[in-house]
């Protein structure tokens, strides 16, 4: 018995792990369920709309369409290589809300299912709020994408942060 609950708990692991979200909205759901392992959190701006906007396009071209290749060593030898390729989307609901979405597709083998266009990374919603502000709700995974978060919430206020590393 001890042996089926330890497989049943390494599959379903396994199967956790091998499951990514398939559209925008599944991710937006994922962080929402998720709060130890997602980041899905609001920010309100006291700037117009069409400049957040234009702002985070802008660095969202600048700083998220890229491709970043690893290289693996093992004994001062290379043992694997690949390429992450991430992309930027834009999408302009109406006058009111703009969704920002970013993708990434690798040349490493993945074991887990990948959408068309690239395993879902980030959502932004960029919404007009009273008042001349704006509010923005971000989706993403906690690792790694935390210190973005805090970035595009600099640029929605109008600072230069710089890209991350």
């Amino acid at each position: 018995m001890t042996r089926f609950i330890c497989l049943f708990f390494v599959v379903t692991l396994l199967m956790g792990c091998a499951t990514s979200p398939q559209t925008r909205e599944e991710l937006k759901s994922v962080a929402k369920e998720n709060p130890t392992v997602m980041v899905y959190e609001t920010y309100t701006t006291s700037r117009h709309f069409e400049d957040v906007v234009g702002n985070l396009q802008q660095k969202w071209h600048k700083c998220y369409d890229l491709d970043v290749t690893t290289t693996r060593t093992e004994g001062g030898m290379p043992r694997s290589r690949y390429t992450d390729t991430f992309h930027p989307y834009f999408v302009k609901k109406n006058n009111s809300f703009n969704e920002m979405t970013l993708q990434m597709t690798t040349s490493m083998k993945m074991l887990n299912k990948v959408p068309a266009g690239g395993e879902y990374i980030v959502a932004l919603d960029v919404e007009r709020a009273p008042g001349n502000k704006t509010k923005l709700t971000w989706y993403s995974r906690a690792w790694g994408w935390k210190d973005w978060w805090e970035i595009n919430k600099q640029w929605s206020d109008g600072k230069d942060a710089p890209c991350l590393q």
